[in-house]
């Protein structure tokens, strides 16, 4: 396992690249383990084949804006973010294990951000 400041970096620079707007899934495709690549997201298969086509394709309907938080331990990274499905705001939190330099796991959830004026406290973040 990487030093834990060296692993969230990796993890920050990944989900920038690939989950971002405009982002590029073959520039970070050696981040993901070929052999094993676990999915707990229903929407989305198992492997690096099935996460590559979602990140690649054009009318992916989910899009990542900032990163929030950043939070990583041992060899698991959380982040939470603002996106967009589709038109709407979103607060995403995902979850990866990594393993030698590279995600084999991940689970993700999202909600919607309502408007401003049903905020509770600060809303989502």
């Amino acid at each position: 396992v990487a030093a834990p400041d060296a692993t969230s970096r990796w993890a920050r620079a990944c989900v920038s690249a690939v989950l971002f707007a405009g982002g590029n899934a073959h520039s970070r495709r050696r981040d993901i383990s070929c052999a094993q690549s676990i999915q707990h997201t229903r929407a989305v298969a198992d492997g690096l084949e099935a996460f590559r086509e979602l990140a690649i394709a054009d009318d992916r309907p989910l899009a990542y804006e900032e990163i929030v938080l950043l939070v990583g331990q041992g060899n698991f990274v959380a982040t939470l973010c603002r996106a967009r499905w589709k038109d709407t705001p979103y607060a995403q939190a995902d979850l990866f294990r990594i393993e030698h330099g590279l995600i084999v796991e991940h689970w993700d959830a999202g909600e919607p951000i309502g408007p401003e004026a049903e905020w509770v406290n600060s809303g989502k973040f």
